[in-house]
């Protein structure tokens, strides 16, 4: 025998027989559950095999279900003893071969939608993800036969699926929208679709959401509860949000901006809601400048000079304003005093109460009226009056301890003078005695 026809020979037995030592390999399926341990035929033949009918060998060590258990046949069918290989794939013993489409859907929810396994494995996961999917935009579009919607494992993977709180998991959140991008981000797989109205639809929304505040904070902000993709638009039952429920999905996060927007005139006639002033994907930190009658201002996209629309943004911005030079006056009056060693812890707890204020009137603005803007600001500025008083009294204090101290320098300076003169007249005398 060759070397060649000794390694070909050698080397797959030696690469089985490692393999067949590995726990990974060890099927405890639950189609064998409660019976000895047995080795895995598939992991075993498929370990020598190349390129992909190889790869999935490689991801078993990371993959949640293996690590639970569950071995080859549960998705795949067939019979995985080591010593019976015309069995694997043989057709009367349950053998499916690699789900694809409404397959991979079924074959996941098996066990997926199994109450009672699900809570002997994974007792606080929902069961009802193939309910959602079948709702959703790729659910329905499978249904209607479209076989390059999402399913299953376009996010999740097939081998190697790893849990939502594993960093490497596609479905990470600091991953999800790379995951969503691989379809929405590229131009050829989404040509063949079209957005409401027959147009194409975008393909910049990953580009767009990294620039925006969410992302920031998911990433820069290390806020793992920061939104992306699915916080908006689900997961399971993913959909675009229908142009009467943005503010209700904003909502889910900013509940006190949700609901004075609903209760406003811009409730009744945005139909994109929260998204006419602050975009969808690549929404900004909001400012005050998106407020007031005049560029940039966002109000006068839409409101022309002169309309109670416009006065009443005037108005609140002008309050607004008036609100944070208040403020940034009396913080600086605060710190003043405090660097000069007076006592102003209770201006300070006054002036965070203040910096309240300006955020409750800046959360009132989405009611659009002016009139609820209002007592908010006069409350903060009554607080930051308080805080300018004490304030006052504090200076008056300090110029009068700087005036004491000044005098009692002058009077201890004159007693040291007088001092010495009287020590050199001594010392005279006591000379002129000698």
């Amino acid at each position: 025998m060759s070397v060649d026809s000794m390694i070909r020979v050698v080397v797959p037995a030696i690469l089985t027989l490692a393999l067949l030592a590995s726990p990974s390999v060890v099927s405890a399926g639950n189609a064998r559950q409660g019976q000895p341990e047995l080795v895995n035929g598939c992991v075993a033949c498929h370990a020598v095999l190349e390129d992909r009918l190889a790869a999935p060998v490689g991801l078993l060590g990371d993959d949640v279900h293996a690590e639970r258990g569950f071995s080859c046949v549960t998705c795949h069918g067939g019979d995985d003893s080591a010593d019976v290989e015309s069995r694997a794939k043989d057709p009367t013993f349950g053998y499916e071969g690699a789900p694809v489409g409404a397959g991979m859907v079924e074959t996941c929810s098996r066990c997926h939608s199994d109450a009672e396994l699900m809570r002997r494995f994974a007792p606080a996961q929902r069961v009802d993800q193939a309910t959602e999917y079948a709702v959703s935009e790729h659910g329905r579009g499978l249904a209607e036969g479209d076989t390059n919607v999402a399913t299953c494992v376009s996010c999740h993977g097939a081998h190697g699926v790893r849990r939502v709180s594993d960093a490497r998991s596609p479905v990470f959140p600091l991953n999800v929208a790379d995951t969503c991008a691989a379809c929405h981000a590229d131009p050829a797989l989404m040509a063949g679709y079209q957005a409401p109205g027959g147009t194409p639809p975008p393909i910049t929304q990953r580009a767009d959401y990294q620039r925006s505040v969410h992302h920031a904070a998911l990433t820069r902000g290390n806020d793992l509860s920061a939104p992306t993709c699915n916080d908006c638009h689900g997961n399971h039952g993913a959909a675009p949000p229908g142009v009467g429920d943005v503010a209700n999905v904003c909502g889910t996060c900013h509940t006190s901006f949700a609901e004075r927007f609903n209760d406003s005139t811009h409730g009744f006639l945005f139909d994109r809601g929260c998204t006419e002033c602050h975009g969808s994907h690549a929404v900004q930190l909001g400012t005050d400048e998106m407020l007031g009658d005049a560029a940039p201002a966002y109000c006068v996209s839409c409101h022309e000079t002169g309309d109670a629309g416009l006065v009443a943004a005037a108005r609140m911005r002008s309050s607004i304003e008036s609100l944070k030079r208040s403020f940034d006056e009396a913080q600086a009056l605060v710190e003043r005093l405090t660097v000069a060693g007076m006592e102003m812890g209770d201006q300070e707890l006054e002036l965070a109460l203040a910096r309240n204020q300006l955020t409750l009137a800046r959360t009132e603005v989405h009611a659009f009226d002016a009139d609820r803007v209002d007592p908010i600001i006069d409350a903060g500025l009554g607080i930051l009056a308080g805080v300018d008083a004490a304030g006052v009294e504090a200076l008056a204090e300090l110029r009068f301890r700087r005036r004491g101290l000044a005098l009692s320098l002058v009077l201890i300076l004159l007693f040291v003078v007088a001092l010495g003169f009287k020590v050199r007249q001594l010392d005279r005398m006591s000379h002129g005695g000698g």
